[in-house]
């Protein structure tokens, strides 16, 4: 719950793990709920709703787990953040919850996220940022490619092509 998120920012620590099948319904609201929060400066209702409608599809959260290398952040058994990693280098989602923005939950992730790239040979990383994000990721060394308008639930969306060159790393 949120006053138990609140209770535990004193001794907060996180843990990054793989994501689990059990962890669905957590990061289908932990999503729903931040995107409803804090994207919501940067889009209008509509595209709040077409982003994050507020009926949970699972079968959509428990595709993501087990079809991409999905990591959770976790702190006293709560889902506090998430990212994903499609294939090599594309960084599909990356989340935190609403109440704990700020603490380098964000970037803890990716940088994870990064490691594991660079052990699949990825060159780069890219992903399709929200406005919202856009900061946040230009500070991890990304640069915007394009600015690009995207379809999703019958809603166009501003958002942006951003890339991050990385080393790889030989063996």
């Amino acid at each position: 719950t949120e006053a138990g998120v609140r209770a535990s920012e004193s001794k907060f620590v996180i843990e990054l793990r793989p994501g689990t099948l059990y962890d669905a319904v957590a990061v289908a609201r932990l999503f729903r709920d931040t995107v409803r929060s804090v994207n919501r400066k940067d889009y209008s209702d509509a595209h709040i709703d077409a982003w994050a409608p507020y009926e949970v599809d699972l079968d959509h959260w428990r595709q993501a787990i087990e079809n991409s290398h999905f990591l959770g952040a976790v702190s006293g058994g709560m889902v506090v953040g998430f990212c994903n990693l499609d294939g090599k280098d594309y960084v599909d989602q990356l989340y935190v919850h609403k109440d704990l923005l700020r603490k380098r939950i964000a970037t803890r992730l990716l940088e994870e996220v990064e490691r594991e790239a660079k052990r699949r040979g990825a060159q780069r990383l890219w992903t399709q940022s929200s406005i919202t994000a856009k900061k946040f990721f230009e500070r991890q060394g990304f640069v915007t490619l394009q600015s690009q308008r995207v379809e999703h639930n019958g809603q166009i969306f501003d958002n942006y092509a951003m890339e991050k060159r990385i080393a790889v790393i030989r063996r």
